[in-house]
């Protein structure tokens, strides 16, 4: 069968699909990227926004109306939360809920192949891997429809993800990345053991790698989990992407986040004193409901004076079911303002942390070569091209580069010998 896979949203979606295209292409499938030639889709949809859910729905119509005699699998976000909207667009559509996502695969080949928990071999087309070890949220964002299409919180057993991130070194990955919806959350379901724990026993192994997180939030990091990523040296990225939300106390109270602006800084100051050159990212969400005008300039403010390295903005959009939704909502306009603000904001951020790097030597990840030119990625998340290319830089492999300077906003490095 010919087998056309489709991914919306956050990497946690792109792993699982990973996975189960890994285990599907096993059966002697062969993956087409039309889908007017596929026999099978394979989709997994996202909800974070009500864009993602309009773009959802547009590739699923236009899907079965070049295709209509395809078998449509569909899971994820979207079709937890809103499976009667699928089964209006696509009837022949077959709606797995998130929990029984990796039952695909044995629903389309007809074998017991599932695996409960989003094991892969290696990641198509990447020079990083990613690796699942942990589900779900019980957080209560106002905003938010996360802890309802994933409210189960599940961990993968640290032996599973111990052995899952061991193969992957010795298959040549030099950058792993760990992800959860909540990846802070990680506990072991047999023995109890939080994420401390696996890290000790990931830095344990042998090879030339390095350990990245995905996102993680500041309630999360613990003295314990800080010393032992401090203690690896270049196995783990000084790199952190926090989610912040709001730069305003009144705000965040508003959404319901689990930490003031001030345990934020602090974390800042701590994740800054242990790891030099430390990139740290965040999330804000322009145009929440009860974000004033004053609110928001207080928000700017912050991420301006805490020298954040860079922001994710998202606009916010309305989620039925949650609290945010009951409020008065502000104009779309004045939304699509601050964002844009926002967006001016994170250049200028990124624009000062790329330039805080210069003359600095760090080390470097060789990515695909994507624009004509050898690129690399910086262990704290700085995308570089490469002045000097050498045969020795190959896709994947790390080595160390000196940041020697920035033009039109492309950053430029040197190889080190």
């Amino acid at each position: 069968m010919k087998i056309y896979f489709k991914t919306f949203g956050c990497r946690v979606n792109q792993i699982e699909t990973e996975s189960l295209r890994e285990k599907i292409l096993s059966y002697g499938n062969e993956e087409t990227e039309k889908t007017e030639e596929a026999d099978c889709l394979v989709v997994n949809t996202c909800s974070v926004t009500s864009k993602a859910d309009r773009d959802v729905m547009v590739f699923l119509r236009k899907a079965y109306s070049d295709n209509p005699s395809c078998r449509i699998f569909v899971s994820g976000c979207f079709a937890e939360l809103f499976p009667d909207k699928i089964r209006s667009a696509v009837p022949t559509a077959q709606i797995f809920k998130n929990a029984d996502k990796e039952k695909i695969a044995s629903a389309l080949c007809g074998a017991d192949i599932s695996e409960d928990f989003s094991a892969v071999t290696g990641f198509y087309g990447r020079s990083r891997a990613f690796v699942k070890i942990q589900d779900g949220c019980n957080l209560k964002c106002s905003y938010c429809l996360v802890n309802m299409a994933r409210s189960e919180l599940r961990s993968k057993p640290m032996p599973s993800a111990v052995n899952e991130i061991r193969r992957l070194i010795e298959a040549g990955f030099a950058e792993i990345v760990l992800c959860g919806t909540r990846l802070g959350y990680y506990h072991c379901p047999e023995t109890g053991a939080d994420l401390n724990a696996l890290m000790m026993k990931i830095f344990e192994l042998p090879g030339n790698f390095r350990i990245r997180f995905s996102s993680m939030e500041i309630t999360e990091l613990n003295k314990p989990l800080l010393a032992t990523l401090a203690s690896a040296g270049s196995r783990f990225c000084n790199y952190f992407h926090l989610p912040l939300q709001a730069g305003s106390d009144n705000v965040l109270k508003a959404m319901n986040r689990p930490y003031s602006l001030a345990r934020y800084s602090e974390m800042l100051s701590v994740l800054r004193n242990l790891f030099p050159d430390a990139g740290l990212y965040a999330d804000i969400i322009a145009g929440f409901p009860s974000e004033s005008e004053a609110d928001f300039k207080e928000s700017a403010e912050f991420v301006r004076k805490e020298k954040l390295s860079g922001l994710h903005i998202f606009s916010f959009s309305s989620r039925p079911g949650t609290r945010a939704a009951k409020m008065n909502q502000l104009k779309p306009c004045i939304i699509k303002e601050r964002s844009r603000l926002l967006h001016e904001t994170d250049a200028l951020l990124r624009h000062n942390f790329a330039e805080s790097q210069k003359g600095k030597i760090l080390q470097i990840l060789a990515l695909h070569d994507k624009k004509g030119h050898p690129q690399g990625l910086t262990s704290n998340f700085l995308t570089v091209e490469i002045d000097n290319p050498e045969d020795r830089f190959k896709n994947g492999q790390l080595a160390m580069a000196e940041i020697t300077g920035i033009k039109k906003g492309i950053i430029y490095a040197k190889l080190k010998k």
